[in-house]
């Protein structure tokens, strides 16, 4: 893994106060807020009518014409921010190619809203049609299309610090040395269900909220999208790119606490905050300034006011201290990268900007931004971001004068499996929830029941402690039916019918979440969402937060559980769609062998190859040992897919298919954990796994552990 330092070379965003990064932060000094009465729908009868909405957003006009029909607001706001950073930072016509990474928690649900309202004869699943259409990972295809030189892309939902997630991952990918330049950020349009939702649990403010505040009552939600280019330090100046700040530190942990509540004294928080220092080899006494998470609910700012002053100690004094969600409202998934550019900003300039609405601090210790900007000198700034489900991430950017210094090396480790768990035809008719704690597990559907029971078989056979664990859950689309179903009682009941119990667990994050919640894993809790590459995707994810340090081991994989909407539009005759699934434990094998415990296999790497038809075949995974030892084993393959590995290394190893009586999306996942059966008994030396039923492949490369290079 690589040491070098991350450079900011581009930054981008759109809020409900400007389209634009820096006319964004020109408007946030000024102390202006852009909470108005909501137009965008009527809520209905509920507590709150405010929000922070991008007004005159024209989707058609921004999307390009041959994908205008594709387009919906959060995908809109994505690409303008995306091309500002771009622009911002010289790329958006260099040579080469890049990552892209997204975090976000709406997708398309504003049109499916809609859509559910616009045809309410119709049947459901035509109704819910745009739901599976344009699930949250449909942005990252769109930018993809649109944005040339796109080789790799990923979305990740862990609730509101989704995007703060995404930029950690990509500097990880960065440090790996798969791509010099990734896009990373994260956007969220409006949508009745995360207005109702928040409204039930009377998270919102029906005024102004004013985070830190005494008499702060909730938050107000709003809209947005933000992008930051990062590249590696050697790469920006090779091309004598302007470097803004370097993100010197990011760390991820979860609280595996409560769903929607922080846990209290703020010294897990205050851990997370000690650790992305740490990461970026700098101590409280080198920031100047910390754009803080600051909702504006009573528990949340309480809770971290107490983290901050643990971490900071005398100096909290010294240190500025500011939330921005009062003049842009809470943005959900695109609130950390959002965040991140008004911190990178924040250095630029030297000023930090006020939190509005904030008169009479509940902790006055802090040194609070109050009334209007406020100057600072120290050469490093904080971003939080904290999230359902209790997965927060802290970002440590610098200067771009801060002076070169040694960065702790990563784990130059193999990843490797140590534990399997599958869902095939004999699970099926199982009840995970009948192996659970009933009162720990009371409102889990079987999309977290699975995981939740394998978390526990996984770490009990390895013997490993659940400190420090992440889960990686990878969803083609997230919970349809479930989501579909409450917005209905919305729509047809009224707002106040809305289940406060219920709406956390429609986040595309909230099975990871409770997974942690409920087997105590502190390590990342994360979602994925990749459509039929969500297993490839989770393991890639997993095996970069081992290899970056952010995990001590990682339970990654896959279910997909019945749902009737789901069934009923990807299923039909002679393709009925199944429950199915896997998960894998991984660790490196520093980690394995200090336990003495037994290795399945190795995890050699993943692979998305999305330019199938181009001349020039995409480079994928290295040649087979042994072509008799060597297997192939194949999910769904189009035309292109199955061509590309016809003419490839493996196209005269032997194949098999992964399909068992049915289809779904998690069938590589239930894929993985056959293989590893296969290499742990010796019957194959490795075993190549290949999923591509669309226009891109997905592979993954397995090696006995026995096999050495």
């Amino acid at each position: 893994m690589s040491t070098e330092r991350i450079a900011v070379t581009g930054v981008g965003a759109v809020s409900a106060l400007a389209v634009g990064a820096r006319a964004t932060f020109e408007r946030l000094l000024s102390g202006e807020r852009a909470v108005t009465p909501l137009s965008l729908f009527d809520p209905g009868a509920t507590r709150c009518r405010i929000a922070a909405e991008v007004k005159g957003l024209d989707v058609t006009a921004i999307a390009p014409r041959e994908l205008a029909s594709r387009f919906t607001r959060s995908d809109a706001l994505a690409l303008l921010a995306a091309r500002e950073a771009l622009a911002d930072a010289g790329a958006a016509e260099l040579p080469g190619t890049f990552g892209l990474a997204i975090g976000a928690t709406t997708g398309g649900m504003f049109e499916t809203e809609n859509d559910l309202i616009a045809k309410p004869d119709a049947p459901l699943a035509v109704r819910a049609l745009r739901l599976l259409s344009h699930p949250l990972s449909a942005t990252a295809e769109l930018l993809t299309a649109v944005l040339p030189g796109v080789v790799q892309s990923s979305t990740v939902c862990s609730a509101c610090s989704s995007s703060a997630v995404a930029l950690v991952r990509a500097a990880a990918l960065l440090g790996s040395g798969a791509v010099d330049r990734v896009l990373a950020g994260g956007t969220d349009g409006l949508s009745r269900l995360t207005f109702l939702g928040f409204d039930s649990l009377g998270a919102l403010d029906p005024e102004p909220c004013r985070p830190f505040d005494v008499s702060r009552r909730g938050l107000n939600l709003g809209e947005g999208a933000a992008f930051l280019v990062l590249e590696r330090e050697s790469v920006a100046r090779a091309r004598g790119a302007n470097v803004l700040a370097f993100l010197s530190g990011g760390a991820i942990t979860a609280e595996a606490h409560h769903i929607t509540h922080p846990e209290p004294s703020g010294m897990l928080a205050a851990a997370l905050l000690r650790r992305a220092l740490e990461r970026a080899a700098l101590s409280p006494a080198d920031i100047g300034y910390v754009n803080a998470h600051g909702t504006g609910t009573q528990q949340n700012d309480a809770m971290e006011a107490l983290a901050l002053r643990a971490v900071f100690g005398d100096d909290i004094a010294r240190v500025a201290v500011s939330s921005s969600k009062a003049q842009l409202g809470h943005t959900l998934g695109a609130a950390g990268a959002l965040e991140a550019v008004i911190s990178v900003l924040s250095l630029e300039r030297g000023v930090a900007p006020p939190t509005a609405g904030l008169e009479n601090p509940e902790d006055p210790a802090l040194l609070h931004v109050m009334g209007g900007a406020r100057a600072f000198s120290a050469p490093a700034a904080v971003s939080c971001s904290f999230g359902f489900g209790g997965t927060g991430s802290v970002l440590v950017f610098e200067g771009p004068e801060s002076a070169p210094r040694p960065l702790a090396a990563r784990s130059p480790a193999r990843v490797v499996v140590t534990g399997r768990f599958a869902i095939g035809r004999e699970e099926r008719d199982s009840d995970p929830s009948t192996q659970l704690n009933p009162e720990r597990s009371r409102r889990f559907d079987r999309g977290a029941a699975w995981p939740a029971l394998a978390s526990s078989v996984l770490l009990e056979r390895a013997r490993l402690s659940p400190a420090g664990v992440s889960i990686v859950l990878g969803t083609a689309y997230g919970s349809v039916e479930r989501s579909v179903r409450f917005l209905l009682r919305a729509i047809a009941s009224g707002a106040r019918m809305v289940s406060p119990a219920e709406f956390p667990h429609l986040v595309a994050s909230a099975a990871s979440g409770n997974v942690s919640i409920y087997a105590s894993l502190t390590g990342p809790a994360l979602t994925v969402v990749a459509r039929e590459a969500a297993h490839e995707e989770s393991l890639a994810t997993a095996a970069l937060l081992l290899s970056d340090g952010h995990a001590a081991a990682a339970i990654a994989g896959v279910i997909s559980p019945p749902d009737p909407i789901s069934d009923a539009v990807l299923g039909g005759p002679g393709r009925p769609r199944v429950e199915g699934g896997g998960f894998v434990l991984l660790e490196t094998d520093v980690s394995a062998a200090s336990r003495g415990v037994p290795v399945l296999a190795e995890l050699v790497g993943t692979w998305s190859l999305a330019s199938l038809g181009e001349t020039s075949a995409p480079d994928g995974p290295p040649a087979p040992r042994s072509i008799t030892r060597s297997l192939v084993l194949e999910g769904e393959l189009s035309d292109a897919a199955r061509a590309w590995l016809d003419a490839s290394s493996w196209g005269t190893c032997p194949r098999v298919s992964a399909l068992e009586g049915g289809f779904h999306e998690a069938v590589t996942a239930l894929a993985t954990a056959r293989a590893l059966d296969q290499l742990a008994a010796g019957e194959q030396d490795e075993i190549l796994i290949a999923n591509g039923p669309t226009s891109a492949l997905h592979l993954c490369l397995l090696r006995a552990a026995a096999e050495r290079p």
